[in-house]
C-alpha cells in the first residue's frame, strides 16, 4: 500500500506544481501587458520627435487601426440589438456617445486618411467606416432626440443631432467616395444653414430650451465641410457667427459663452473650459484668426501649472465655485478632464504645440495604455455605453485635429512630472511582479525536486 500512496503523493505534488506554475505564467504575461507594455509605450512617446515638432505622435495611425476592430465588434452590437432603441432618452452618456463617438471615428478616419497614414478603403477600418456611418444615420439611434423633438427632428432646431449627423456623414464620403448618404446629408446641410442664417445671433437650440454655442459652431464647420462636396460655400454664415460671438455672446473671459437662451440671445454660463476646448477644436476651420485669439484668451484664464501636472481648468481660475457634470467630465484638482482632452486638439488647430505635445504625454500616461487599448477610457466607455471603444476613438480624434496656421510654437520645455511619475510605477510594478513570479517558481520547482529525491 505504501507505493501506490507514494505515486498518488508524487501526482498530487505535480498537479500543485503545475498549477502554480500556471498562476505564475498568467501573473506575468499580465504583468508585461498591463506595466511594461504602458511603460515602454510612455518611453516612446517621450522620446518622439514628431510629437514635439508636431503636436501629433507617430504612434496614433497604429493605435487607430487597433481601435478600428474594438469598434468594429461595439458598432455590430449595437446596430444588431438596436440599443438606441432600448434607452432612457435622459440618459445623455448612453444617448449622445454613440452618435458622438462614431462621428469622432469618421472624422479621425478622414484626417488620417489625408495625411497618409492609413489606408480607410480597404479591410477592418472601411468596415468600421461602413459601420459608423450606419449608426450616424440610423434612425433607431435618434430614439432620444425623436422622443425630445418628435417626427419634426430632422426640420427644426436640433441643433447637435443634425449637426453631428452632417459632420459625420460628410467625412464618410469624403474618406470613402460611397456618396449613399449624400442626399440625406445635403438636405441637412441646406436647411440647417438657413435656418442657423435666419436666426437671432445665428442661435437655436440642441435641446428643448438648451441652447450650447459651441454645437452652433461646429454645425457651421460642419456645414462648411459638406458644402465643399457640392463646390459650394457658406463664408457669410461662418462671418456672422463668429461675429456673434466676438460680439453679445463673448464671455468676460473673452471667450464665447458655454450656455445662451436662443430666443433672447443672453447668455445663460459664461465661459468654461469643456465649451472652449470643444469650441477650438474647428473654431480655426472658420477663421484661423479669431481661433488663435481665442485659444490665447483661454490660456490666459483656464490654464493651470501645478509643477507636476498642466492643463485646463473646468473653470476660470479665479472662481471660487467648482463645477462638475456629464459635460466637464471628472475634474481632478481642478483641472477639466474634457477640457484637457480636447485641449489636445484645440491646440494643434492653432499650432500651440508647446501644450499639444506635453497634453498628450500626460493623456496617454493617465490613460493605461494597454496591447487592447487605453484602459481608463475604455472603462469608462464599458460602463456609459457598453463600448470599451468609444473613450479612445474620443482621445484619438483629439490627437489628430491638424493645424491651420503657418505658424507654430514649438515645444521645448519638460515632460510633465506626472508622466514620469506613471512612468516610474508602471516600470516599478511590471518588473517587480515578475521578479516576484519567477521567484516563487524557481522555490516550488526546488521544494518539489526536494521532496521527489527524499
Amino acid at each position: 500500500m505504501l507505493l501506490p500512496t507514494m505515486k498518488l503523493g508524487n501526482k498530487w505534488r505535480l498537479v500543485k506544481l503545475g498549477f502554480h506554475l500556471a498562476v505564475s505564467g498568467v501573473a506575468i504575461v499580465l504583468s508585461l501587458m498591463l506595466f511594461i507594455y504602458p511603460a515602454v509605450t510612455i518611453c516612446a512617446l517621450v522620446l518622439d520627435s514628431r510629437l514635439k515638432e508636431t503636436g501629433e505622435s507617430r504612434l496614433v495611425p497604429m493605435w487607430f487601426n487597433a481601435a478600428a476592430g474594438r469598434y468594429l465588434s461595439w458598432a455590430n452590437y449595437y446596430l444588431d440589438t438596436k440599443y438606441a432603441g432600448s434607452l432612457y432618452h435622459d440618459d445623455i452618456p448612453a444617448t449622445e456617445w454613440p452618435m458622438f463617438g462614431s462621428v469622432f471615428f469618421l472624422v479621425t478616419a478622414e484626417d488620417l486618411q489625408r495625411q497618409g497614414k492609413i489606408d480607410a478603403t480597404q479591410g477592418t477600418v472601411r468596415e468600421a467606416l461602413e459601420k459608423a456611418a450606419q449608426i450616424v444615420a440610423s434612425p433607431v439611434t435618434a430614439t432620444w432626440v425623436k422622443t425630445k423633438w418628435g417626427p419634426s427632428y430632422l426640420e427644426k432646431e436640433n441643433v447637435f443631432y443634425r449637426m453631428l449627423l452632417i459632420l459625420g456623414l460628410s467625412s464618410y464620403e469624403k474618406t470613402t467616395g460611397d456618396g449613399r448618404y449624400h442626399v440625406m446629408m445635403s438636405r441637412q446641410r441646406i436647411t440647417l444653414a438657413d435656418e442657423l442664417a435666419k436666426a437671432k445671433l445665428h442661435l437655436r437650440n440642441d435641446y428643448p430650451g438648451e441652447c450650447y454655442p459651441a454645437d452652433m459652431l461646429w454645425a457651421v464647420a460642419a456645414i462648411q465641410r459638406a458644402a465643399r462636396l457640392e463646390n459650394a460655400r457658406r463664408d457669410d454664415l461662418a462671418k456672422n457667427l463668429i461675429a456673434a460671438f466676438n460680439g453679445p455672446l463673448k464671455a468676460p473671459e473673452g471667450l464665447p459663452a458655454f450656455q445662451a437662451d436662443a430666443r433672447s440671445g443672453h447668455i445663460l454660463q459664461g465661459a468654461r473650459g469643456c465649451g472652449n476646448s470643444g469650441i477650438l477644436l474647428f473654431a480655426a476651420e472658420l477663421d484661423a484668426e479669431v481661433a488663435c485669439q481665442w485659444y490665447n484668451a483661454y490660456e490666459a484664464n483656464f490654464w493651470k501649472d501645478t509643477g507636476w501636472i498642466v492643463g485646463f481648468t473646468e473653470m476660470p481660475r479665479d472662481s471660487r465655485r467648482p463645477l462638475m457634470d456629464v459635460d466637464s467630465g471628472p475634474v481632478l484638482f481642478g483641472f477639466g478632464s474634457v477640457a484637457t482632452t480636447f485641449a489636445i486638439g484645440a491646440a494643434k488647430t492653432v499650432g500651440r504645440i508647446d501644450h499639444a505635445a506635453p497634453l498628450t504625454m500626460e493623456a496617454v500616461a493617465c490613460s493605461w495604455p494597454t496591447p487592447f487599448g487605453f484602459l481608463i477610457p475604455g472603462l469608462m466607455g464599458r460602463l456609459a455605453v457598453q463600448s470599451w471603444s468609444l473613450g479612445e476613438v474620443a482621445l484619438l480624434f483629439a490627437m489628430t485635429r491638424p493645424s491651420y496656421v503657418s505658424e507654430r510654437v514649438a515645444f521645448e520645455g519638460a515632460t510633465p512630472p506626472i508622466v514620469w511619475l506613471l512612468l516610474a510605477t508602471y516600470a516599478g510594478v511590471g518588473p517587480f511582479s515578475i521578479w516576484f513570479e519567477i521567484r516563487s517558481c524557481r522555490r516550488l520547482i526546488r521544494q518539489h525536486n526536494t521532496q521527489e529525491d527524499s
